[in-house]
């Protein structure tokens, strides 16, 4: 099962089905099908073979779609490209991927596009919106007719996709996911949520296709035969518009874009989202405080998502009834990202590799079909990360009585104080309850006394004021004392990747230079 497969059976039913809506332009199924033909046409003239990279530098956009899919009709990976990242950090992920071919159909890219060719590989072939001294895009594709002229058979095991980490420690990695890997998200994702996508709903897709969690969300509902609403990037104003105006029934977010629409869009609590069946957010951790004020304001079924580039997105979710159990006298059920999905099997672990019990806090491992492939060229990364099938994930957690995973954090960002384990995420949840804060990370900092100590970086509400004294008082009762920040400071705003991880490692650096133990 291939996805270009599914996207043509379709096509084959419902051919002048809507299957994009992006800025104000309808694309049904068979134009969308036409255009991916005629890139892959145009692929196999330039020499683009089986196992070959297509890199690609836009914003969401259609072509990220029909890009996709033409790579899947010849075998080839696509590697969507970050365009937030700086010209040579762009140049190292398209020379780590030996990149055959650069596509870059967006105009608003022309400046970083212009940075990058001289520090790219200068026989690459790249095909752009408009640059001097490249071939334009829309000519290019003109060249070619929308009748596949291919009929090798493609491996579901091969290789579609490649993303890269936001490579938070050292340089990001390309994490390769196949054929089978995306299907199998398909499926399992499809079982396990109750608003299920298909021909007649729409899902409104704004997080960045760069990332799983944009470009997987772009897939799905159209392996589905849905309709998507396409954003080209994360607008609060704008997501609240079309939630309204197409009668959105599904959206995936992550918790910093729940808090900018609860915080900047005008009379939030008057917006109209009756239409909004389910609303899917992850990719990092959200605090009690926000996600009541969201379950408040959009009234629809809520999923908690726990997945990661490498499980090739979600595997774990805590589900609608969780969330209705949380809210009536089961609190504690919304610090958990919830069970594992259909086919997805799930253990923690201590740092022997053994499994431990109900209650124990280890390292959790994943076991899916949607698993990686590999990291591309990374062999000794690989083998560190994907051992007998199971991936090492890297956050600490414990599974209890009925299944439920509770994260701690990620086992890097584990403070150590005096002997005692604290993990971040139990601070940042009583403190994301204090009516003057609008957002927090807990990090680690040296102490002469006890090795390292928590401390709280915060971004203050409007108008509002918080100091250290105020913040302990606030927490005593709520917390062990030993895990109570005794250090405050405030933030304009916290760093966060465009995927909207925090960036703790970028927080912790400056407390950390010049001792010899390093950031943990």
């Amino acid at each position: 099962m291939l996805i270009h497969q599914f996207f043509d059976y379709h096509t084959r039913r419902n051919p002048e089905h809507q299957c994009l809506l992006f800025q104000g332009k309808s694309f049904s199924y068979a134009a969308i099908a036409a255009e991916s033909i005629r890139i892959a046409n145009g692929l196999r003239d330039q020499g683009i073979d089986r196992n070959d990279r297509v890199a690609t530098l836009c914003e969401n956009c259609p072509e990220v779609l029909t890009i996709i899919l033409a790579c899947s009709r010849i075998g080839a990976v696509a590697v969507p490209l970050n365009y937030r990242l700086a010209a040579p950090e762009v140049a190292y992920i398209l020379n780590d991927a030996q990149a055959k071919i650069l596509i870059a159909p967006d105009m608003a890219l022309v400046d970083l596009l212009t940075s990058i060719r001289p520090l790219a590989d200068a026989t690459m072939p790249i095909i752009a919106a408009s640059a001097e001294g490249v071939e334009n895009w829309q000519h290019w594709l003109s060249q070619y007719q929308d009748t596949a002229q291919f009929t090798d058979e493609i491996d579901a095991n091969a290789g579609i996709l490649q993303l890269y980490t936001s490579g938070t420690t050292g340089r990001p990695k390309g994490v390769v996911s196949s054929q089978r890997n995306i299907i199998a998200l398909y499926i399992s994702s499809s079982t396990s949520v109750s608003v299920k996508a298909g021909p007649g709903t729409r899902d409104l897709v704004c997080a960045p296709n760069f990332h799983i969690g944009g470009v997987g969300t772009l897939l799905l509902p159209v392996l589905a035969g849905a309709s998507v609403v396409l954003h080209s990037s994360f607008n609060p104003m704008a997501v609240v518009d079309d939630l309204e105006k197409h009668k959105i029934d599904n959206m995936f977010i992550v918790p910093a874009m729940i808090m900018a629409i609860l915080d900047y869009v005008p009379n939030i609590e008057q917006r109209d989202f009756s239409s909004l069946r389910q609303l899917l957010y992850g990719a990092s951790p959200i605090s009690t405080g926000l996600l009541e004020r969201a379950l408040k304001i959009f009234k629809c079924d809520f999923y908690q998502c726990y997945g990661m580039t490498e499980t090739t997105g979600t595997i774990v979710s805590l589900s609608p009834e969780d969330h209705i159990r949380a809210l009536r006298d089961q609190p504690e059920l919304l610090q958990s990202c919830g069970r594992p999905q259909a086919g997805v099997e799930v253990k923690v672990v201590d740092a022997q590799g053994n499994t431990l019990g109900i209650g124990e806090t280890g390292e959790l491992l994943i076991h899916s079909e949607a698993n990686m492939l590999c990291y591309y060229n990374r062999e000794q990364a690989t083998a560190e990360t994907l051992q007998d099938g199971w991936i090492h994930t890297g956050d600490s957690a414990l599974i209890d009585e009925h299944g439920y995973i509770f994260l701690r954090d990620r086992i890097k960002d584990m403070i150590v104080s005096g002997g005692e384990n604290i993990y971040p995420i139990e601070i940042e949840n009583i403190l994301s309850q204090h009516p003057a804060i609008g957002d927090v990370a807990v990090i680690g900092v040296p102490c002469t006394k006890f090795g390292e100590t928590p401390l709280a970086c915060v971004v203050l509400k409007p108008e509002q004021r918080l100091d250290e004294a105020e913040m302990i008082e606030f927490c005593r009762g709520q917390l062990a004392g030993y895990k109570i920040p005794r250090q405050l400071k405030i933030f304009d705003v916290l760093p966060r990747n465009p995927s909207g991880k925090l960036l703790k490692k970028d927080l912790r650096m400056p407390f950390w230079e010049g001792h010899a133990r390093g950031i943990n």
